[in-house]
């Protein structure tokens, strides 16, 4: 027997081994790249979706299977992943996957046989299984992923489950919060910008940035403390934005998507377009505003065009309909940000950045933060 083969019958026999009836009852969840997306807000929402399948079953955990056929590493609709940058792509939202919060196991798979082989055992063993056999075996999945399930489980049991931060970072976020960004509050923003990347799509929903910046700018000098984050890929921000000390970008700093969505989960606030980052704040409990909601999603999220909210957000989780301006990121920000103070009132911390901001207005005749 070829070293090929041999390998391939010891995976398929741990994974045998693995699915004996002596471990706890797990969901297994299958996302075959075949056919489904590399979608950083699908395959969020889909963890949340594993999360409730496995609650209402009674089961603990959920088994994660992510399988790429090199031959065949993307669906028709992403064309742009080939089999020469797949990994890339693959490495780019691999994080997603540690902050289903019942997460036990996750295994990648590149050979087709095995993967196969994994499958068939399950449903032999009449293992719960996403999706189901017969649906996988179409190899087609319908988009957008719609709220159905998640606003259902909510209408029954009054909240949903939340997404974690990657398995692993939660630790180095707070620390890296408390030293690196001298713990002042955090307000990641992820201005859509879709055109500055080398695969645009749907460019109108991307973020109008002359409003994004002056809002920044105009924040700085109301709520000195507050430290935005700029979230999101390489090529989405501008290098002006380096400029201002109100601002961090964690890609400049080559931090990746874990580190982002693990300082995401401790922020204070989430300001951003629909987006993959925005589908994560949506399942947190901090409190974020959504802006330019895409109108054709109304229908998958069960609600109308012009609603504030999901049905499962609270009070302070904000969505709006149109294109943004400064003024109206200003008032969602002094709506939604939980470490707003009143006027005049300002910590030892915020008055001696104000200070400092005062300073270098003085010496370099610009007031920008």
């Amino acid at each position: 027997m070829a070293w090929g083969e041999r390998r391939e019958a010891m995976n398929a026999m741990a994974w045998q081994h693995d699915s004996g009836p002596a471990k706890p009852a797990a969901l297994l969840g299958i996302f075959d790249f075949s056919y489904q997306h590399y979608a950083l807000g699908d395959l969020l929402t889909n963890q949340i979706n594993l999360a409730i399948m496995a609650a209402e079953q009674g089961l603990r955990h959920v088994d994660i299977v992510a399988m790429v056929n090199p031959d065949r590493p993307s669906a028709r609709q992403q064309t742009f992943v080939t089999r020469a940058n797949y990994i890339a792509h693959l490495d780019n939202v691999m994080p997603v996957f540690a902050c289903n919060p019942l997460l036990r196991s996750l295994q990648l798979v590149r050979d087709v046989q095995t993967f196969n082989f994994m499958v068939a055992l399950s449903h032999k063993n009449h293992a719960p299984m996403w999706p189901d056999l017969n649906t996988h075996l179409k190899m087609r999945q319908d988009f957008p992923i719609d709220h159905g399930r998640i606003n259902a489980f909510h209408a029954r049991h009054g909240h949903i489950p939340q997404l974690s931060a990657p398995r692993g970072y939660e630790v180095w976020a707070q620390r890296f919060h408390a030293t690196e960004l001298e713990g002042r509050p955090l307000i990641i923003i992820n201005p859509r910008q879709s055109s500055l990347t080398e695969n645009p799509t749907v460019t109108y929903r991307d973020a109008p940035l002359p409003a994004w910046h002056a809002f920044i700018d105009a924040v700085a000098e109301r709520r000195p403390e507050a430290l935005f984050v700029m979230v999101g890929g390489f090529q989405e921000w501008e290098h002006r934005l380096l400029y201002r000390r109100n601002v961090f970008v964690p890609r400049a700093w080559g931090l990746r998507l874990a580190h982002e969505l693990a300082l995401l989960k401790i922020a204070d606030l989430f300001m951003g377009t629909s987006s993959g980052f925005a589908t994560f704040a949506t399942f947190t409990d901090i409190a974020y505003a959504i802006v330019n909601v895409e109108h054709s999603f109304a229908g998958p999220a069960e609600i109308r065009l012009d609603d504030r909210h999901f049905p499962f957000a609270k009070a302070n989780q904000i969505l709006t309909w149109r294109r943004e301006t400064t003024e109206e990121l200003l008032s969602l920000f002094d709506e939604v940000y939980a470490g707003a103070r009143p006027d005049g009132v300002r910590t030892p911390r915020t008055a001696a950045i104000a200070a400092q901001q005062g300073v270098d207005s003085r010496t370099t005749g610009t007031g920008r933060a």
